[in-house]
């Protein structure tokens, strides 16, 4: 499986990821504007962990991809697809 370019833009199904691709963040940009690890946004994003936020970090992530917390979808899991 190959990776996308730099500038491509990816299909996920994760809503989380999605909101970090349309802010233009990386993971690790993203990590450090919320306060956790690489590898906890990479977990969130491939649905093996569930987001868990302490209210500022929540605040940090609404201001880091530009969205209200009445603009978040419900769920930040990945939708899961029957195939």
């Amino acid at each position: 499986m190959s990776r996308p370019k730099k500038n491509q833009q990816q299909q996920t199904n994760s809503p989380f990821k999605k909101l970090r691709l349309k802010a233009q963040l990386s993971q690790e940009q993203l990590a450090r504007e919320i306060g956790v690890a690489v590898s906890t946004v990479r977990r969130w994003e491939k649905g093996q962990a569930e987001p868990t936020m302490t209210v500022l970090q929540m605040k940090n992530f609404c201001r880091a991809v530009n969205q209200t917390l009445e603009e978040l979808p419900d769920s930040l899991l990945p939708i899961v697809t029957n195939k």
